[in-house]
């Protein structure tokens, strides 16, 4: 397995579009690390851009906040957790139909390692491509952290399995078709549809439990006929439909990867010294741009965090992990079983 994974790594280091992806993630890390907060408030590119922040400036515990949410809100989402994995997609695509294409995969199967082991390093040793850009960009991330703020805080490593798996999870989609094709472009098309699809719905069960349980817990009520609202007595939730919808996006989420759902989880998994409940329930503009002698209203606060907390982290990767299985046991079944 050692030498399999060897193996992909140096196929990984040959590709161009690894080291391209590797560069753009450095210079990322590079940006972040170079966000820091002073008498003025918050600055960037090691003091060359400053911008006034008397939020900043004023609670160092705010300013840690805003820099873990730079990462868990953009950075994770974003970068790391969707260019990062097209990059990867693009790049891995062609390792499975070239690996048992005429020739290659004959050679591979002459040589000792059973067919589960071959199909199992050429699989583990694809994720080698996100797992070498987030690793680096997490370390970056824990040295910044520390030097600013004297918190040398390990949570914030959860960031690697966490991408890691979000990518997997797509991966093994790409793989089946691959294997059972032959077709690298198939096997992207199925990939992507089944990533565009799963974002889809977890989008829309988001919306929906935002109408259906956090507005009127808030005590908000749309007038959508004069596209206003007024503040009414907070509800547990609102009309039955809503509430039904969303109950029906909730269960048809369960049996989908949720790769969106990585910010939300790095919340929660991050754990700060914090009497306020962490990041969770936290947005990175409503923190910008709050007024610090603005007081909101506690219940708006538990309705945010209750709405960040509705899915539990080990539910979402436990069934996301169970759809990662049936895919990509269904693809080493095909692997094992085929006669190349």
């Amino acid at each position: 397995m050692g030498i399999l994974l060897l193996d992909s790594f140096r196929m990984l280091r040959a590709r161009r579009l690894f080291w391209v992806a590797l560069c753009l993630s450095g210079l990322i890390a590079m940006v972040y690390a170079s966000i820091g907060f002073d008498e003025g408030g918050v600055s960037v590119l090691f003091g060359l851009l400053s911008f006034e922040s008397e939020l900043l400036q004023m609670r160092a515990e705010e300013s840690k906040k805003v820099y873990l949410l730079v990462f868990t809100n953009v950075v994770v989402p974003y970068w790391l957790g969707l260019f990062s994995i097209v990059l990867a997609l693009i790049s891995c695509a062609s390792i499975f139909p070239e690996f048992t294409r005429k020739g290659s995969i004959d050679l591979a199967l002459s040589k000792p390692p059973s067919r589960l082991s071959l199909f199992l390093g050429k699989y583990v040793g694809s994720l080698l491509f996100v797992l070498l850009q987030v690793f680096p960009f997490t370390v970056i991330v824990f040295v910044s952290l520390g030097a600013r703020f004297g918190d040398w805080n390990p949570t914030v490593f959860w960031a690697v399995p966490l991408v890691v798996l979000s990518f997997s999870f797509v991966y093994a989609a790409h793989v089946l078709v691959a294997v059972w094709s032959g077709s690298t472009i198939l096997g992207l098309f199925f990939a992507l549809l089944v990533w565009g699809g799963s974002v889809i719905v977890e989008w829309a069960e988001d919306i929906s439990y935002q109408v259906a349980y956090t507005v009127p817990q808030m005590g908000i009520e749309f007038e959508w006929d004069k596209g206003d609202y007024q503040e009414v007595e907070p509800n547990e939730s609102s009309e039955d439909f809503m509430v039904r919808l969303h109950g029906v996006l909730d269960l048809a989420r369960l049996s989908l990867p949720k790769t969106r759902a990585v910010g939300a989880q790095m919340r929660s998994l991050i754990k700060l010294d914090s009497t306020d409940g962490g990041l969770q329930g936290k947005g990175l503009l409503a923190l910008l741009f709050e007024d610090p002698d603005d007081l909101v209203p506690e219940h708006h606060t538990a309705a945010e965090r209750r709405a960040d907390q509705r899915h539990n982290v080990w539910k979402d990767l436990g069934s996301s992990l169970l759809y990662e299985l049936a895919l990509a046991g269904f693809a080493a079944l095909i692997f094992v079983r085929r006669d190349y």
